[in-house]
């Protein structure tokens, strides 16, 4: 499937159907479902691609290929703030409707989601809900039955809200196919590097590992965790995740790589070092 072609073509040749403002629209009211199933593995990446799939699936028909191509990127890691995770899944849709590399589209959904966190955190979680939850609790207080409804009508008003972010996404991404499609090159590697480099520094937030506190050198009290953080700090994380991937590209057992990490959790637990 090539960015330089005028028709987007499925794996078995036949034309991408255009998704209407009717598909997008239930795609964004099916997104409330996005955080029904987590995973420490995956966090929303379930809900994230179940969302999105009636849309794809009108796109593409019954191309397995296609299918799997899609599910396969979109079950990767990602976690974000539940409205801009709507936007994104409007984005991904354009640029799959334009028939965009996959390898772009997934540089840029792993490097977006992190950045638009920020963004939703920042409007609905710091913002709109302190206000409404301080106005409608003073009116509940005054014993107004008011304070409820006006609370309730409210998020009811941001869950629709991801009607318009939806379109928002999609109309973005396809104004970012049709100005990207001659650099599709240099965009493959740079969506591809930021990708990296987001899903990188989730690494101290998810993986937490240091030295006990009583292991310490000498009698001046220096314990051996200070010295880790004085060199660079999550330095520990960053060991372990780099010997799991190596684990990884060795073709280590899955479940081999489970156990190892539980016993030997257990047994510097069980010595003191952690």
């Amino acid at each position: 499937m090539s960015s330089n072609e005028k028709t987007a073509l499925t794996k078995t040749g036949q034309p991408v159907k255009k998704l209407s403002k009717a598909d997008l629209d239930k795609m964004s009211l099916y997104s409330v479902i996005e955080q029904s199933a987590f995973s420490f593995e995956r966090m929303q990446a379930m809900g994230f691609t179940e969302s999105m799939l009636p849309a794809f699936k009108k796109m593409y028909g019954d191309s397995k290929e296609d299918i799997s191509e899609f599910m396969t990127y979109n079950m990767e890691f990602v976690n974000t703030e539940p409205h801009m995770a709507t936007f994104m899944m409007g984005l991904i849709l354009s640029m799959e409707e334009k028939g965009e590399d996959r390898k772009v589209i997934e540089g840029i959904r792993n490097g977006l989601f992190g950045p638009l966190a920020g963004v939703g955190d920042t409007i609905f979680w710091f913002t709109v809900l302190p206000i409404s939850a301080a106005i409608c609790c003073s009116l509940a207080q005054d014993g107004s039955v008011l304070g409820p409804i006006l609370y309730i009508a409210i998020w009811f008003l941001a869950a629709i809200s991801r009607i318009l972010f939806g379109r928002l996404g999609y109309t973005l991404g396809t104004k970012l196919v049709t100005s990207m499609s001659e650099y599709t090159k240099y965009l493959t590697e740079a969506a591809g590097i930021l990708g990296v480099m987001v899903v990188g520094g989730l690494i101290p937030s998810y993986v937490s590992i240091a030295f006990s506190e009583d292991l310490a050198f000498g009698m001046e009290g220096t314990t051996v965790q200070s010295v880790f953080d004085n060199v660079i700090p999550n330095l520990l994380p960053l060991c372990a995740v780099f010997l799991i991937y190596w684990l990884f590209k060795k073709k280590a057992n899955v479940l081999a790589i489970i156990i190892g990490i539980i016993v030997v959790s257990i047994l510097l637990s069980f010595l003191g070092w952690m």
